[in-house]
């Protein structure tokens, strides 16, 4: 049997940065969610949301594209090491320069004619739109070219240094939101291009990081056309994947933004931010994960591979609970604490409902690196795209006979449910997955903790008056609940000896 502390000590120091770095990036993407929205106004981060979310509908490219790289170079460096990990950096420069040609013809075409013809956009920030239509495409294609670079870096596990960028790539968004208030010129402009500027100084952070560090970092001429092959094979079933997920978010804020206008994507982008500050935590401890799966299993390593799934699987929803259950009991008072009198409509309901959504995505999440790992991903991704992608028209027919805007995302809600159920499924025909023991494993123990932490904090909230006072024991008694039923119903007898044993070796460290 190989051993694995060092592996798996590897993961705890990665997660503990990533977790530092994603309460940072929380606190302070909140704070300038607010001051943007104040400065901008709710018109103007509606059509900066809808705008930026047309552009980035075409991710999905870029995010299969991406996940391909990820996995390929996880494969190589676990199976074969540095040379055949260039042939993927060298394989992955080609891909992604053709990738953001393509991408710009296309959201240079489609996109103006959308911009003007379909958008809800007020006819006086009709030329800031177009501004902001620009500056999203150039934050896209930096966003194209850094994924080489950044998949080299979760690849080493060097995740310190990706804490790090994220940290100064949020403190540089907060001092922009001051900056522009101080401007004269056009607001939303100048917001656009500075962020555009950033990602800039993201992929040159990245570029000098790996050609410093990282000795397959050296790009060569000539072209691997079986790896090429290769890879976009695996990227173009995975293309499914991020299809669904871009037709299930963004037709949805198109939707919004046909029945209800700008106002109501302001909702929407408050609550996106919300989630991805939760999520974003959450995925600090799925992150450092992910390398070792693939790794694992290129080694043929089944049980190791099982074992981290369902242990990342049930703890990524115990932190999602932590996080979220004084979130949506509160939701009220941190809105007005938050963005004081400037809450847009629906923003209450949409948070709690996102949120909701996440519960199921972040196993699916944890499933879907088992099939990137063994790379058959036909089935799994085709079938799961199609399910996702349903709620999308039913939504739409929803807002047409005048259904509030929250059953929109209810529907993602319920579609993105049964796509969880049929991947467990599918995945069963991949690889020797069992689904009842993965429940009984994974969901089974989360569901009593949730219950009692939310009954509890549920009963302070409707006991205390003073609103400052019940925020504070509301998160106290959410958290001790959660620790105390997560130690005594929601962890198994080897993983609390696995804990007894790690805590007893901390404390031997600190005597000695």
């Amino acid at each position: 049997m190989p051993d694995n502390s060092s592996s798996n000590k590897r993961i705890a120091k990665n997660s503990i940065f990533l977790s530092i770095r994603m309460v940072i990036v929380l606190l302070v993407s909140l704070y300038t969610t607010r001051v943007v929205l104040q400065v901008l106004g709710v018109v103007d981060y509606g059509v900066y949301n809808v705008v930026c979310g047309f552009v980035s509908m075409f991710a999905f490219l870029n995010i299969s594209m991406s996940n391909g790289i990820q996995r390929f170079f996880n494969f190589e460096y676990g199976k074969n090491g540095e040379e055949r990990a260039n042939k993927v950096y060298c394989t992955s420069i080609y891909i992604q320069a053709l990738l953001a040609i393509i991408v710009v013809f296309i959201v240079e075409i489609f996109g103006v004619w959308y911009l003007h013809n379909k958008m809800v956009i007020p006819e006086e920030r009709m030329i800031a739109a177009e501004w902001i239509f620009q500056f999203s495409i150039l934050t896209f294609v930096a966003g194209i070219m850094q994924a080489p670079f950044t998949a080299a870096v979760v690849a080493h596990e060097k995740l310190d240094f990706f804490a790090v960028v994220s940290v100064v790539d949020t403190i540089l968004k907060l001092g922009i939101a001051f900056l522009i208030q101080k401007i004269t010129i056009d607001k939303l402009i100048a917001y656009g291009a500075f962020i555009a500027a950033i990602s800039f100084l993201n992929i040159l952070a990245y570029y000098i990081y790996c050609k410093i560090y990282f000795r397959e970092i050296r790009f060569k001429k000539g072209l691997d056309k079986k790896l090429f092959k290769s890879m976009l094979g695996f990227s173009g079933w995975n293309l499914f994947g991020s299809f669904s997920n871009m037709m299930r978010d963004q037709g949805v804020n198109l939707i919004l933004n046909f029945f209800y206008g700008p106002v109501v994507n302001a909702a929407r982008g408050v609550a996106m931010q919300v989630n991805g500050g939760v999520t974003g935590l959450v995925t600090s401890i799925l992150t450092p994960v992910r390398p070792q799966v693939v790794q694992s299993y290129a080694k043929g390593e089944m049980t190791r591979v099982m074992n981290l799934t369902y242990t990342i699987s049930k703890f990524s929803l115990f932190f999602l609970l932590i996080l979220s259950i004084p979130i949506c009991v509160e939701i009220d008072f941190i809105l007005r604490i938050w963005l004081g009198d400037v809450i847009p409509d629906h923003t209450q309901a949409f948070i709690i409902i996102i949120l909701l959504t996440s519960a199921i995505l972040i196993p699916m999440s944890s499933q879907a690196a088992l099939v990137h790992a063994s790379g058959n991903m036909r089935n799994y991704q085709v079938i799961g795209s199609i399910v996702k992608v349903l709620s999308v028209p039913i939504a739409f027919f929803m807002m047409k006979y005048g259904y509030e805007p929250e059953w929109a995302l209810i529907m993602v809600l319920l579609f993105d449910a049964i796509g969880l159920v049929v991947g467990m499924f599918i995945i069963c025909t991949i690889m020797p997955f069992d689904i009842i023991k993965y429940t009984m494993k994974v969901f089974v123990p989360v569901i009593p903790v949730f219950i009692i932490s939310f009954l509890l904090s549920w009963f302070v909230h409707n006991s205390i008056s003073n609103e400052i006072a019940r925020f504070l024991c509301v998160c106290v008694v959410s958290s001790l609940s959660c620790f105390v039923s997560i130690a005594f119903l929601g962890i198994s007898k080897e993983e609390k000896n696995l804990l007894k044993k790690i805590i007893h070796k901390k404390i031997s460290k600190w005597e000695i």
